[in-house]
């Protein structure tokens, strides 16, 4: 009996150090009238189609990365500023890139992100602004579609085998 409360004390200690950790800063906002917002970091998902194999040849094999959820909780204007505050990355890391709309998930274009078709934060495509504590204010110079997005870091190495990522996800809509 001693050993089980023993461990059920062991147990909740652990927790409470866990929930007591130091976040990390965020490096991403989203200026909402004016004000910059903090992204959060979503992982995507990856599904893996196996195909079938033909005489040892394997055909119709692929890998679909999605983020789950018919759209992103975070709304933008077809004209987005980001703030974004680089740390061990280049802004130039940074792209968007825009997903497909499925009916419970949204899918990226392609599994590996130079095969995606995305815009990287350069002059040629946003506008780029210092900001204070060495940040930068990115607005894209042509307007985005109505849409779900995503803000990836292409530089970034991914957690675990199949290949996932973080991003920060945004949806594109309509103004009335």
């Amino acid at each position: 009996m001693k050993k089980l409360h023993l461990l059920i004390i062991a147990l909740f200690t652990v927790c409470l150090l866990h929930a007591q950790r130091p976040e990390e800063k965020p490096k991403v906002f989203i200026m909402v009238n004016n004000t910059p917002a903090a992204m959060t970091k979503v992982t995507t998902q990856t599904e893996v189609k196996r195909g079938w194999e033909i005489q040892g040849i394997t055909v119709g094999k692929k890998n679909i990365r999605y983020i789950w959820g018919q759209h992103s909780k975070q709304l933008a204007e077809v004209k987005p500023t980001f703030a974004i505050y680089p740390t061990t990355e280049n802004l130039n890391d940074y792209a968007v890139i825009r997903m497909k709309n499925r009916p419970d998930h949204r899918a990226m274009p392609s599994a590996e992100l130079k095969d995606c078709n995305y815009k990287r934060v350069e002059l040629a495509h946003f506008k780029i602004e210092n900001l204070p504590d060495m940040g930068f204010a990115v607005t894209p110079l042509e307007p985005l579609f109505y849409g779900e997005y995503i803000l990836v870091n292409l530089a970034q190495k991914p957690i675990n085998e199949q290949g996932d990522i973080e991003v920060y996800d945004f949806r594109v809509v309509k103004q009335l």
